[in-house]
């Protein structure tokens, strides 16, 4: 698994309150400041279901590059298909309040295929209405010279 998942997750739970969902101002960033620079956070839309970026922590922005939409099911920064799988993942933890785990996979600039770790975790202002999704991707053990992020 992977330390900075378990450790978010383990946050995560510890902001829910009467089954209430954690809002995005219930998070301290100088609690899980470790956690900052893979800490990914959109926005939800619901009609249609879409998740602008709202934030990209400085690791996160290494190994996803930055495309011109800020729209996630726009993006052309994943592999061909993952897309929709996240997009599905993505509305999957938004409409059942709790969140998802993945094990991922990145093609490097040299054509190696590298594991990833990957969570997404909801928060709602009101406890209960989704707004905010929080994803985390480990990429502990990865190197930016191994991705062309030209």
């Amino acid at each position: 698994g992977s330390a900075p998942i378990r450790g978010f997750d383990t946050y995560w739970r510890s902001k829910i309150q009467d089954g209430r969902l954690p809002s995005r101002e219930a998070n301290d960033p100088a609690e899980i400041e470790p956690l900052l620079p893979d800490n990914v956070l959109l926005h939800v839309e619901w009609e249609p279901f879409r998740c602008p970026v709202r934030l990209r922590g400085t690791r996160a922005e290494q190994f996803r590059p930055i495309d011109t939409t800020k729209y996630i099911d726009n993006s052309t920064i994943f592999d061909p298909g993952r897309r929709e799988d996240y997009v599905a993942e993505m509305k999957f933890v938004a409409t059942s309040h709790r969140p998802a785990f993945a094990r991922d996979w990145m093609t490097t600039r040299f054509g190696t295929v590298r594991d990833i770790f990957a969570g997404i975790w909801p928060l709602a202002s009101d406890g209960f209405h989704v707004d905010m999704l929080v994803v985390i991707e480990d990429f502990a053990g990865l190197s930016a010279d191994d991705f062309d992020l030209g």
